[in-house]
């Protein structure tokens, strides 16, 4: 059971593939029917660990979100993730509206809790605090900046923001040194919109800039959380190959058994542990760290 699990989403082998191993290399004809039940009957005993880690993640107070198109039947879904300190919880779900934040994260997350994310209106109807991504803030901006002289100087200066920015905040500065620093830096970003500009995407960079207004600048006054959305999109590239290589799953019974087998994958890689030892252990009846 374990061996099927970890073939296939972390060797990422189609179920065809592993029957004809077990076969090879083991002399166990077993079918790939066989495979994929097995991966059930795995994804059947983790999901009490895959809703404890939900459980975490909800009562964590910075999350960083992101999401990938992954179809199920050839229908499209979106691939969800959730990212903490020790957690990581994936999620498909046919929307990706704001319901979505609340089916994984609660009516009632707690207010003082930051979300890390892109520009996506969902994040905003469903949460007032956010970090929005600067990194793909300053990627827009150097794209804009590349085919119009209108905007270099607005991606030279969100750069030397952001630069100056995380290098004060790695200093460990008082609470009072922060939000001073942050007020300064709000000025800065509001004298960038209020100029005119004459080209169509300088225009629409610039609304973006005033869109997120006030969430750029969380990371300044909040030590625990990142300026970027790095975290998240780095989990989501797993997704990503998985796509690659399966190009669809098929069911809702198979939707479970992905995300439920990946969470818990990714989850002890990031707590530190290892991964096979985790998964033999909870297979075998014993109690997972």
């Amino acid at each position: 059971m374990a061996q099927t699990a970890l073939g296939r989403f972390h060797q990422r082998l189609p179920n065809r593939k592993q029957a004809e191993l077990f076969d090879w290399e083991l002399d166990l004809p077993i079918s790939h029917r066989t495979i994929y039940n097995l991966t059930k009957r795995v994804a059947d005993r983790l999901r009490p660990a895959y809703e404890d880690v939900k459980d975490k993640i909800q009562e964590s107070e910075v999350v960083y979100c992101d999401k990938t198109g992954f179809p199920v039947d050839g229908e499209q879904h979106w691939a969800w993730t959730f990212v903490t300190d020790e957690e990581v919880l994936f999620w498909v779900d046919e929307s990706r509206g704001s319901q979505v934040l609340e089916d994984v994260l609660g009516e009632e997350f707690a207010e003082d809790s930051t979300l890390s994310c892109d520009g996506w209106s969902a994040y905003s109807s469903y949460h007032t605090r956010l970090q929005r991504c600067w990194a793909h803030l300053l990627r827009e901006a150097e794209y804009v900046a590349e085919r119009y002289e209108e905007a270099e100087r607005i991606s030279e200066e969100l750069h030397a923001l952001h630069d100056d920015l995380t290098a004060f905040v790695e200093g460990e500065p008082s609470a009072s040194a922060r939000e001073q620093k942050r007020a300064e830096a709000s000025l800065h970003l509001e004298g960038l919109i209020r100029e005119d500009y004459e080209v169509r995407e300088v225009q629409k960079l610039i609304k973006k800039i005033s869109n997120g207004l006030g969430h750029w600048l969380t990371f300044v006054t909040e030590p625990d959380v990142d300026s970027t959305n790095n975290r998240a999109e780095r989990a989501l590239r797993e997704q990503v190959v998985l796509r690659k290589m399966f190009r669809t799953l098929r069911s809702v019974e198979g939707v479970q058994i992905h995300e439920t087998i990946t969470t818990m994958l990714a989850t002890w890689k990031r707590r530190g542990l290892d991964p096979p030892e985790q998964l033999q252990s909870i297979l075998g009846g014993r109690e997972l760290r």
